[in-house]
């Protein structure tokens, strides 16, 4: 958990350095900062805005770049600094580190925000980062394994785009893909399958009248060759200029008695599914002896009363730490504090982030 942050140069926040409690409240008025709190947890947990894919729009205006620094409760330092020609600075109690995995699997980090309906309305590349995220948490060989097939996709992706190709030079990057494809879908699919029993326990709590069922799809037969499959599907995969089949291509199936998720659940009925799918992922870390940092961006429109509470009390218990925002403090502080009489109420204007006295949250 994070027990302090300090952050410069990110968007319209003003520098701060600020310590942190289990569950943590942000108000303010739309456009004072709050969100931009958040990402700032975002960036350094996983390198990336959930806002942006332009780190330029992230950088403070006039600033060259931005830092997010953290204490962790564990005596843990992680730091991140992002300049505004996209470089990176990262380090782990003082010592740079080349990569960003060495960051996110010290700080798991949790996202829940009014943009993450495109996990059941968008493409399948959303959804493969779900559980690509929770593999990657689990089982220490899944980065290793995921980058040796980006590398090879890559290579045949590249062949693809020439107009004469030696059979021998297909072949080598085809097997390549095929012994980490098969490695990546084992590590996938034995996750997967633990986490969806804690998703049916979740759906229960924040969907109890909804039957959803949810399946892993692998993306390729699994049951076949998968070097052969590659070489079947050459001409098809020229014509379109990219692999076609391939654990980059898996995802899950959401569907309901009546048919799929995306066409039937009402939109407030998708934000719990979402929600439902990522508290899972948060009790399953915790039987791993590993907690998570929650971040809940404007919780009061996403959740009405009474599914904030089972949310905020079901997060209680897993001992996730969440940092949470809203409009207004009435909406959510009294649960927090009737949870933990330890949670901490900050104010947030202009970039400003004030945390409140005990005289301050009582009026």
């Amino acid at each position: 958990m994070l027990q302090r942050l300090n952050i410069t140069g990110v968007r319209n926040l003003q520098p701060c350095s600020l310590s942190l409690s289990r569950l943590n409240l942000f108000c303010g008025m739309n456009g004072s900062g709050k969100s931009s709190l958040l990402e700032s947890v975002h960036l350094l947990a996983l390198g990336r805005s959930f806002r942006t894919a332009q780190i330029r729009k992230v950088i403070q205006d006039g600033q060259q770049s931005c830092t997010v620094f953290s204490l962790l409760v564990n005596g843990q330092q992680l730091g991140i600094s992002k300049d505004i020609a996209g470089g990176q600075v990262l380090k782990r109690n003082g010592v740079l580190v080349s990569s960003m995995a060495e960051l996110a699997h010290d700080l798991p980090v949790q996202l829940i925000h009014p943009e993450g309906l495109d996990l059941i309305d968008g493409g399948s590349k959303q959804r493969r980062q779900l559980f690509d995220w929770l593999v990657f948490h689990v089982e220490p060989s899944f980065y290793k394994i995921w980058l040796r097939y980006q590398r090879a996709l890559s290579q045949r992706n590249a062949l693809l785009k020439i107009a004469s190709v030696d059979d021998a030079e297909w072949r080598v990057w085809e097997q390549e893909m095929a012994i980490s494809a098969l490695s990546l879908h084992q590590l996938r699919f034995t996750v997967i399958n633990d986490w969806l029993f804690f998703v049916q326990n979740a759906m229960a709590l924040l969907l109890p009248q909804i039957k959803v069922s949810v399946d892993y799809v692998a993306g390729f037969d699994v049951e076949k060759d998968f070097s052969a499959q590659l070489a079947e599907s050459r001409f098809k995969d020229r014509e379109r200029g990219h692999t076609q089949i391939g654990p980059h291509r898996a995802d899950l199936r959401l569907k309901t008695d009546l048919g799929s998720v995306e066409a039937v659940l009402s939109r407030g009925q998708k934000k719990l599914l979402v929600c439902a799918l990522k508290l899972a992922q948060v009790e399953y870390l915790k039987t791993q002896a590993k907690s998570c940092v929650v971040l809940l961006d404007d919780l009061a429109s996403e959740l009405d009363v009474i599914a904030r509470a089972r949310l905020l009390s079901h997060l209680w218990r897993l001992d996730a730490q969440v940092l949470i925002t809203a409009v207004e403090a009435d909406s959510v502080w009294p649960m927090l504090y009737e949870l933990d009489n330890q949670a901490k109420l900050f104010h947030v204007e202009h970039g400003e982030i004030i945390p409140q006295t005990s005289a301050a949250v009582a009026q």
